[in-house]
């Protein structure tokens, strides 16, 4: 059973470069039967002929190439075509061979001998790696154009331009913090898209959404019997982000256990899956963010202090929309826009100099994510030519929601975020749905909820 969650079924070109005759034929035969295109080369120079004539998505390389290395082959390869993906066979399976050929370039390295599972299993980890690299390209082609910073005024957005073309270039490991809503997730896209490692996967862990059981399996993976359920191995994320970037979205929720191997990970860049004692290598950068006061957590011994110092390498803070209002006519412009082409409209409707000032007079406590979920549901319930008010949220409408005080003196922002959550959970009593107009998560919504005492 293919057990990669992640599988793609898709042919895949690929060279297999061994300098001994039978397993040339051998492996040729078995790709071949798994549905594959194979071509075949002795050496070296035999594999840089065909790398100069055909296009592979994957070299699958011996270690030991008469005098020469798998290695030698893989900087071979790279210079001729950029972009594919090796990954060297090898009986000398130590760690130290497996960290050297990463290190080299090599997307993971295949211990002999291997059955036709682990191969089956190492092409489903490929087509899946494959899957997102272009996905990736497509999103970096959207955010990395030079217009992306365009028309926006605020010191905020100034600072975090400077802040993507002096961290994009590196790989050291970057910790962004901010309010839920504010685009953590859309920074660390743009630094993946700015970087070395566009080409590779962006891979995603939402720490918040899962439990602690199966965090660390999703993470790190797990092999065969690990736990009750585990009827097969499976690839954690990190193994899937190898050779691009590993987002670890609300790292405050990671356990304490899980704490400790992504640590590991970060100091040596390696990684046991659960149940498992074979090492496996990875090379993925990482992205972490947060909503919560991590320095806080280490006090109260809920964050590893090491951990926490091992992250914040580089650390970016976002600003609250409410900071940096400056910046709300060019995003109400772009969602506008982003929202028609997704509802199927000709043209965005106009927003009105009314309404444009509502969304300037309103404090935004859900963030750009609530402004773009906003102008979501108004593109949608909007039918003429302008935006109408009635598409909009009752939260927005709402005087006192907006700063203005409607018979009494004016309010806190706390007072004034209990009113909106009141509002909307008055107005939508699916929680879920809720949380979407909100612009923030399920989980923060149940920690607001519990927070200002509401039903």
């Amino acid at each position: 059973m293919r057990d990669d969650a992640m599988k793609i079924d898709r042919p895949l070109s690929i060279l297999v470069v061994d300098d001994a005759k039978n397993i040339l034929a051998t492996l040729k035969v078995t790709l071949q039967d798994m549905g594959h295109g194979v071509h075949t080369a002795e050496s070296v120079g035999k594999a840089v002929e065909e790398l100069k004539k055909e296009r592979f998505d994957l070299i699958l390389t011996d270690f030991r190439l008469g005098s020469s290395t798998g290695i030698d082959l893989i900087r071979e390869a790279k210079s001729i075509r950029p972009g594919v993906i090796a990954v060297v066979m090898t009986a000398y399976s130590s760690i130290e061979n497996a960290v050297e050929v990463t290190k080299e370039g090599a997307y993971d390295y295949l211990p002999k001998p291997f059955t036709n599972a682990q191969l089956s299993h190492l092409l489903d980890r490929v087509n899946a790696f494959l899957h997102l690299k272009r996905e990736n390209e497509a999103l970096r082609r959207r955010l990395s154009g030079p217009g992306y910073f365009a028309g926006f005024t605020s010191p905020a957005m100034a600072r975090l331009e400077r802040f993507i073309g002096q961290a994009a270039p590196t790989d050291e490991t970057i910790l962004i913090t901010g309010e839920s809503g504010t685009g953590k997730t859309e920074l660390a896209r743009l630094i993946h898209a700015s970087s070395r490692r566009h080409d590779g996967p962006f891979v995603t862990v939402y720490c918040s959404t899962l439990a602690e059981s199966v965090l660390e399996s999703e993470l790190f993976g797990h092999v065969k019997g690990a736990f009750t359920g585990a009827v097969s191995g499976k690839a954690g994320k990190l193994e899937l982000a190898s050779g691009g970037t590993l987002f670890l979205d609300e790292i405050g929720d990671l356990s304490l256990s899980a704490q400790v191997r992504l640590l590991r990970f970060l100091q040596e860049k390696v990684i046991e899956r659960v149940g498992g004692t074979e090492v496996v290598a990875v090379d993925a950068r990482t992205i972490a963010a947060t909503n919560r006061n991590l320095q806080e957590a280490v006090a109260n011994g809920r964050f590893r202090e090491d951990l926490y110092y091992r992250l914040n390498m580089l650390e970016c803070h976002l600003v609250p929309l409410r900071h940096r209002k400056e910046d709300i006519t060019v995003l109400v412009h772009r969602f506008l826009d982003g929202a028609a082409i997704r509802q199927g409209k000709t043209e965005a409707p106009v927003i009105t100099e009314r309404i444009m000032k509502m969304f300037l007079e309103y404090d935004w406590p859900g963030n750009i994510r609530e402004l773009k979920n906003t102008l979501e549901r108004a593109v949608i319930l909007t039918h003429g030519r302008e935006i109408e008010e009635s598409a909009l949220p009752p939260a927005i409408l709402a005087p006192e929601a907006r700063g203005i005080p409607a018979t009494g003196g004016l309010k806190t922002l706390e007072e004034l975020e209990r009113e909106h959550i009141a509002n909307v959970l008055g107005a939508e009593a699916n929680l879920e749905k809720a949380a979407e107009i909100l612009g923030i998560t399920p989980v923060t919504l149940w920690r607001k909820r519990k927070q200002y005492g509401l039903p």
